[in-house]
């Protein structure tokens, strides 16, 4: 038995930290740093900074709902199970899908909440930005997830043994399953966008905003990156990556499958993608 020093056991902690946040434990190939799940943080404060700060006009919501999209596009192509097969075709429909829903769905909104939000500026106006773009990004989001991987519930994904993660198979029900695990999640991502704007109401209510320019866009930038920063953890944990279904919510065949000591398995393991 090998004994290892404390420091040697953080140190493979880490290490082990580092390989499950930038390899993909389906294709053992190094994700992109931004659209890595432990980049989502400082890839999404410039975009929260668009979708909140800036004037609400139909022109800025395109563009930043644009930006927003594609970047959750690649994130979820990126963080995909990735046990079924893509191709360009089904990446372009999906994609294709994502953004006109999701810019649909954002300017309906705008539009909706126009009679209450038109002239009015500073905190107060970044609050009904923030109810305009919860709405339209948590819908966005989920419906971004889920037309991405759309390709995954018409082919099915990997079916997991319990103990040794082997596959016996692919399942559609399985697949759905996951997908629609992972556009909930994106819609939890989306749970804490109120915090920013209610920060900067009460700064200036306490008339605590700095007046000049470049200090009240930092008090902005902070109080985004704080958000941000409890964000991801909530909207993570909502479900764990590797998930577990009864063997009954599958196809029949998998609910005869025995493991190596002859048992019917119950449960069964799957890779629910980030």
């Amino acid at each position: 038995m090998i004994h290892r020093t404390p420091n040697e056991i953080e140190a493979i902690r880490l290490a082990q930290t580092v390989c499950s946040s930038a390899i993909h434990p389906d294709t053992k190939e190094i994700i992109p740093w931004a659209f890595r799940m432990s980049s989502f943080m400082p890839m999404n404060i410039p975009i929260c900074f668009g979708l909140f700060i800036v004037a609400p006009t139909t022109f800025n919501t395109v563009f930043w709902q644009c930006i927003n999209q594609t970047y959750n596009a690649g994130l979820n192509y990126a963080n995909r199970n990735a046990s079924s097969n893509y191709t360009n075709q089904d990446i372009m429909k999906g994609y294709t899908a994502a953004m006109i829903s999701s810019i649909g769905v954002s300017l309906v909104i705008r539009r909706a909440l126009l009679p209450w939000t038109t002239g009015v500026k500073g905190a107060k106006g970044y609050v009904y930005n923030s109810i305009s773009a919860f709405i339209g990004c948590a819908a966005a989001g989920f419906l971004n997830a889920w037309f991405m991987r759309q390709s995954e519930m018409e082919k099915g994904i990997n079916v997991l043994d319990p103990e040794t993660l082997e596959s016996y198979g692919s399942s559609k029900k399985l697949a759905h399953t996951a997908v629609l695990q992972t556009s909930l999640s994106r819609v939890a991502l989306n749970l804490t966008m109120f915090l920013p704007s209610l920060c900067l109401l009460g700064v200036e209510k306490m008339r605590l905003m700095p007046r000049a320019r470049a200090a009240a866009v930092a008090v902005e930038f902070i109080f985004i990156a704080g958000e941000l920063y409890i964000e991801v953890p909530v909207g993570i944990a909502i479900y764990p990556a590797m998930g577990k279904i009864e063997a009954n919510k599958l196809e029949p065949e998998f609910h005869e499958i025995r493991n190596s000591r002859g048992e019917i398995i119950k449960d069964f393991m799957f890779n629910k993608g980030l």
